[in-house]
């Protein structure tokens, strides 16, 4: 758990500062999705929403009529969520006592790769209901091909040689590896005695942003934020220049990826 712990603490560390740009920027989910989630049904289902960040698909789901429960590492992040009307407690969720609580969802957007898969699928099943269901999902996005081209060529400017690999999309950088790495998320819930055959299903949706706005959630990601300050500045100059000379603006093409399983 040593590697877990040290990711979490690096995590608060991260996000701690960029909650509230965090909670305006970053891309919400489509509604096929949160329906897919809850189901015909969501009036009343008990949810529980792990890392659930600021409550941006915690608060889609409330408002079909689901009971959300968030939690939630970072103190700043949990408390943008009740403010938003979603009662979250501030636990790693490995560690996080459910006090003997079931639920009819576990979800978890965006924020998977931030646990420890094992020790967390065992937790989720634990405490959801017999029949009830393991909803993890992502965005994932990428640039038109063309602006994809130029921005790799801005990174390679403004970063230094030593620089690990940083993403330039939204968790993919072209078309081509929009869906890398789910296979094998898929694949450690299907080798699980306690679920069903997992399914996945992908819904496709657009979203336009400004230079400005593109800027502005590049200082969420992880990856940005852990740069120097003076290298990060020099390369959000660097992708603000490329973006002006695409006319200051562009279409995302995004594609949220939701992997479900039931509990037996």
């Amino acid at each position: 758990m040593a590697d877990v712990e040290h990711m979490e603490r690096e995590r608060a560390r991260l996000f701690e500062e960029v909650a509230d740009r965090y909670d305006r920027s970053r891309p919400s989910y489509p509604d096929a999705v949160i329906d897919e989630v809850l189901g015909s049904a969501p009036q009343g289902l008990c949810v529980l929403d792990v890392g659930c960040g600021t409550g941006i698909a915690s608060r889609l789901m409330a408002a079909r009529g689901a009971r959300v429960l968030g939690v939630e590492l970072n103190a700043g992040m949990a408390e943008i969520a009740r403010r938003h009307g979603i009662p979250t407690e501030v636990a790693a969720f490995e560690t996080w006592d459910p006090t003997g609580r079931t639920f009819d969802r576990v979800t978890c957007a965006q924020a998977w790769h931030w646990l420890d898969p094992q020790v967390s699928a065992e937790k989720m099943a634990s405490v959801l209901r017999p029949g009830g269901r393991l909803c993890l999902f992502w965005n994932v996005s990428h640039q038109p091909d063309d602006l994809a081209d130029a921005l790799l060529v801005a990174y390679q400017r403004a970063l230094p040689p030593e620089a690990p690999r940083m993403v330039r999309g939204y968790a993919a950088n072209k078309a081509s590896d929009a869906a890398a790495n789910f296979s094998a998320v898929f694949n450690g819930l299907d080798a699980r005695d306690k679920f069903e055959k997992p399914e996945i299903k992908s819904s496709p949706w657009t979203r336009s942003y400004t230079r400005d706005e593109w800027l502005d959630q590049l200082h969420t990601h992880s990856d940005h934020a852990a740069l120097a300050p003076e290298v990060r500045e020099n390369l959000f100059a660097e992708i603000g220049s490329t973006i002006d000379g695409f006319g200051g603006a562009f279409c995302m093409a995004y594609d949220t990826i939701l992997i479900s399983a039931t509990r037996r």
